[in-house]
């Protein structure tokens, strides 16, 4: 049942960090880095990092697909994370990219990583949350009233993972911390790239507002974050 479920889910649950660039990517495609590490090092280093490896993570690159979707993406099937780096050619990587200044690219790109990470550890076996997202979405395309559910949800969660992986960085490099989350205020500031789900600008804001929770895991310290009263 939890792999036909997550099966299910897969063309809603792609849970990004940009959205499509439909006809805008290609404008102004900034350069890319020649002497940064790319995406796929930087993922494959992630994985292993030891807060991270006891989750069930995948990385997989597709090759010869349509560019048109998320240059990274974390998708989840049969209980396993898959993280997709769509990243090789892709122009939304490199503006992904040019959110953050060239001294902080390989930050930026391990902060990114760590959001979609976020976001597996966030549904592991949060069954009961998968199945209220299978049944809104299923009827979202009649009901106006379910559609806007989904979105609130999907805002959550992509909330979460912005916030999880700021409290990551707060903890191996928080002397950047406000670095990265003017990167991320950036990134969500430009509602062609960050529009409906994507729009964390009031849980970055909390970030800036209040900060983080000493001696709590990243995962820890974004739930406990969310999950006060706002004030």
């Amino acid at each position: 049942m939890r792999q036909t479920l997550l099966s299910s889910l897969l063309p809603v649950v792609a849970l990004l960090l940009s959205v499509a660039l439909a006809g805008t990517a290609q404008a102004q495609t900034p350069q890319p880095t020649q002497d940064a590490p790319g995406w796929e090092q930087v993922a494959a280093e992630m994985v292993q990092r030891p807060e991270f490896e006891a989750l069930p993570l995948q990385i997989r690159s597709p090759r010869g697909q349509s560019l048109g979707g998320s240059p990274v993406e974390m998708q989840i099937q049969a209980g396993q994370c898959q993280l997709l780096l769509r990243t090789r050619g892709h122009a939304v990587a490199e503006l992904l990219l040019a959110h953050a200044a060239p001294e902080d690219r390989t930050l930026w790109m391990q902060t990114v990583i760590v959001h979609e990470i976020a976001h597996c550890w966030r549904w592991q076996d949060n069954a009961p949350a998968l199945h209220q997202l299978a049944a809104l979405t299923s009827s979202a395309s009649t009901d106006p009233r379910a559609a806007s559910q989904v979105t609130r949800q999907m805002q959550t969660e992509e909330s979460f993972a912005d916030v999880a992986a700021l409290a990551w960085v707060s903890r191996v490099a928080p002397e950047r911390l406000d670095r990265m989350l003017q990167a991320f205020q950036r990134l969500r500031g430009n509602l062609r790239l960050s529009n409906g789900p994507h729009d964390t600008r009031a849980a970055l804001a909390r970030v800036q507002r209040e900060g983080f929770a000493p001696g709590l895991a990243p995962f820890q310290a974004a739930a406990a974050l969310l999950d006060k009263t706002a004030p």
